[in-house]
């Protein structure tokens, strides 16, 4: 089953203030200009393993009590995007993102890109998304059953 991603959504964090409306914590920095968007996902466990293998990193909201993550790495809009898309599929296999699927796996440089974005935990990450697109291509592969001899043709 393929699930919606209904439940990721964003919070504006240009207004926000460092230790009134929210607190940094992980070990990731937080540059106050810099970090425009703080993503958040409904009934959700963090994978702070995983922030940090991709340059993200959590702050907690000091109003509700909940938390969102943040490109920690401050670098552009695509590069933020593809950590957060990358973020979401790891850790929501059933969901099936087939844009990001193309856009890594559809060419060499796909696969480069990323490699050049994460470093050295690059390959763990392109061959988790390997297993989980793989996944889900076989399991969309349909078995027939053998024509049964009363349905042949006479």
């Amino acid at each position: 089953m393929n699930m919606k991603q209904t439940n990721l959504f964003y919070v504006d964090a240009t207004e926000l203030v460092d230790g009134i409306d929210y607190e940094v914590i992980t070990e990731t920095g937080y540059i106050d200009h810099k970090v425009e968007r703080l993503y958040g996902v409904d009934n959700h466990s963090i994978d702070y393993d995983l922030i940090k293998i991709l340059g993200l990193g959590v702050v907690k909201n000091n109003h509700l009590q909940d938390y969102y993550i943040f490109n920690a790495a401050s670098d552009n809009i695509m590069n933020e995007m593809i950590r957060i898309d990358v973020y979401y599929q790891i850790t929501h296999p059933e969901f099936d993102d087939k844009p990001l699927d193309r856009w890594v796996f559809g060419s060499p440089a796909g696969v480069d890109y990323l490699l050049s974005l994460l470093g050295s935990q690059g390959a763990w990450v392109i061959s988790r998304l390997k297993g989980i697109f793989n996944d889900k291509k076989n399991g969309q592969v349909l078995a027939f059953r053998p024509r049964s001899s009363s349905l042949k043709s006479k």
